[in-house]
């Protein structure tokens, strides 16, 4: 993956084609447009209508079910106005039943306890009425405080059911509890007005189903409406010059032919410049659908500058090697590959599905071999003698081994972000701080491996403290432009080093941040483990029923681990990427390429 080349064009044509040539380069759909000018009038009448409200809500309603229809293709067979009306007014309906329904399975629970009873006419009982109170029986001593007539009609173990009579309801002070409001309507007359309720629900799902049929007819007005809005505000930063007219954008470097077979067509004049030094162009990923998870996983949170680097392919690996870290069990990273398999149809729906997907199914699998190195299946680990324990080769209890593999990452992380940089500046002088960065970055760890026995002591020690010494001197050196004059300007310059080398205690923390990865793989693999036991000694007690609740504590204790495993993986995964990756490796923010491109079939 990488940023592609981006070319300015500047296209004059004739006034009189002016719709004709921007109509052409909409469906061309490879320019990012820059305004020349800006006709509010028109923009803002561009903006309130690249979204009608109603048909973007009817798409949304009908394109949230899971059943569909088969597709309608042809767009003249349904007016589009009055399927959005006659979407809108299903959804109303629906979403009226479905009130009406929870209203009735809520006065059916509070009218179950009484059981099935009617109430008299009030006309016949000197317009008397009843009300109904489930009294704990603890607080049955109120009901001596009750001046009207009341009678206990039921009493379970926990309430006991009153009813008092009273031409108007008791003041509300008068209970320790609120009545029950169990409506006019007998037991069997709510579940009967129930089962209405939830067929005539049935029927409007259906007819929503049934709507489904349109989507492709609708989702094309639409698009035809955002077309209309998006050309109308790309009219509105044209330049006019009377007989002509001026249109500029960034494209990318490979279309220039199929711009210029366009020129030749509407007689248009063209001017193709690089990008000028002081010029900000957009930024255009070239992603590969294998490996372009990386740069999807990214643009969450950051765009590159048009003039750094595409980290998407490195940040698709050290991504993938940090989760399956943290994650340190085969069987919870098998689990999750199989879910994602699982949803595979709503990933490969989109281009930027599919890229996940695949990031997400090398996820699993580089996360299922850690676990199978780390020797964790379910928190179990095989026994020292099987095949299976010939590849337990991680000992994640032996920390200061984990310790060290966890600062190596962090450090050849960082001097991969740190070396990138200086490529990109490699023709300024400014290179050599990153490299300095990078030096120092090595030779700390060399020196702490030299020091702890991981490496020869003198080996560790002798060129970790020389490339220390080196790094720390390109730092200071190199970190400020800021020119030399005169003494003044050199104590400045010497200041700017000296504030620059200040950054060790970032490059230091940001270094012990990569610990978490150890850190959280233990603590699942811990988790586990305790799950199991508490599993094992619930058996052990009781081996009849503790067999229930053991493979309960074993199910709900492995799906809770899982999950929090997953999320410290997505975060601190993410987070060692975007945070002290980027920190090191990506200077500038930049923003992404918007092509002007027709979006109606």
């Amino acid at each position: 993956m990488s940023i592609k080349q981006l070319k300015r064009l500047t296209l004059g044509g004739q006034a009189s084609r002016r719709e004709e040539i921007l109509m052409a380069l909409q469906a061309l759909g490879c320019m990012h447009l820059i305004p020349l000018s800006q006709d509010d009038a028109d923009a803002s009448h561009a903006i309130a209508m690249q979204q009608p409200t109603d048909a973007s809500e009817a798409l949304a309603w009908l394109s949230r079910v899971e059943r569909r229809r088969r597709p309608v293709k042809d767009k003249d067979l349904v007016d589009v106005d009055e399927l959005v009306a006659q979407i809108l007014e299903n959804k109303r309906h629906i979403r009226q039943q479905q009130d009406k329904r929870d209203l009735l399975k809520e006065r059916l629970q509070l009218l179950r306890p009484w059981g099935e009873f009617e109430l008299p006419d009030i006309s016949t009982i000197n317009n008397l009425r009843f009300w109904f109170y489930l009294l704990p029986l603890k607080k049955l001593s109120a009901m001596a405080e009750v001046d009207h007539p009341w009678q206990e009609v039921h009493r379970d173990q926990k309430n006991a059911y009153i009813v008092i009579v009273s031409e108007s309801e008791p003041d509300t002070t008068l209970l320790p509890v609120e009545r029950s409001h169990i409506g006019g309507n007998s037991l069997s007359q709510v579940e009967e007005h129930l089962e209405i309720a939830e067929q005539h629900l049935e029927d409007l799902l259906a007819e929503r189903e049934a709507l489904t049929r349109w989507i492709y007819p609708l989702s094309q007005s639409l698009a035809a409406s955002q077309d209309k809005a998006e050309l109308l505000l790309a009219s509105s930063g044209v330049q006019d010059e009377g007989e002509f007219f001026l249109i500029q954008g960034w494209l990318p470097a490979d279309a220039q032919d199929a711009v210029l077979e366009l020129a030749e067509t509407y007689g248009s004049a063209m001017l193709f410049e690089d990008p000028k030094a002081d010029d900000q162009p957009p930024t255009l990923l070239e992603n590969s659908e294998l490996t372009g998870g990386g740069a999807e996983a990214m643009g969450f949170f950051q765009t590159p500058n048009y003039r750094a680097w595409d980290p998407g392919n490195l940040v698709f690996y050290s991504f993938s090697l940090f989760f399956a870290m943290i994650m340190n069990d085969a069987m919870y990273s098998a689990i999750l590959g199989l879910i994602i398999l699982f949803f595979r149809d709503k990933f490969d729906a989109s281009t930027e599905g599919k890229r996940l997907k695949n990031m997400g199914l090398f996820m699993s699998g580089l996360g299922i071999f850690w676990g199978v190195l780390a020797g964790s299946y379910f928190g179990i680990a095989p026994d020292e003698g099987s095949f299976w324990g010939f590849f337990h080769i991680i000992d994640m209890n032996d920390y200061n081994a984990m310790m060290r593999l966890s600062v190596f990452i962090g450090v050849m992380h960082l001097i991969i972000a740190n070396a990138m940089t200086a490529y990109i500046n490699r023709t300024h002088k400014r290179a050599f701080a990153p490299l300095g960065w990078a030096a120092l970055m090595f030779g700390g760890m060399l020196l702490w491996f030299g020091i702890t026995g991981a490496v020869w002591s003198w080996f560790g020690k002798g060129l970790g403290g020389l490339l220390m010494l080196g790094g720390a001197g390109l730092v200071c050196v190199y970190s400020s432009d800021r020119p030399i004059n005169s003494r003044k300007d050199l104590a400045l310059r010497v200041l700017d080093g000296a504030k620059a080398i200040y950054n060790i205690t970032s490059a230091f923390g940001d270094i012990l941040s990569y610990m978490r990865l150890f850190a959280l793989g233990l603590s699942g693999a811990s988790l586990a483990m305790t799950f199991n036991s508490l599993a094992g000694q619930v058996v052990e007690a009781q081996p009849v029923s503790g067999v229930l609740f053991g493979g309960l504590i074993l199910l709900l204790g492995h799906i809770l681990n899982f999950a929090l495993c997953v999320m410290s993986g997505v975060v601190h995964g993410m987070r060692l990427n975007v945070i002290e990756f980027v920190n090191w490796g990506l200077s500038d923010e930049g923003y992404p390429f918007k092509a002007f491109r027709k979006k109606e079939d």
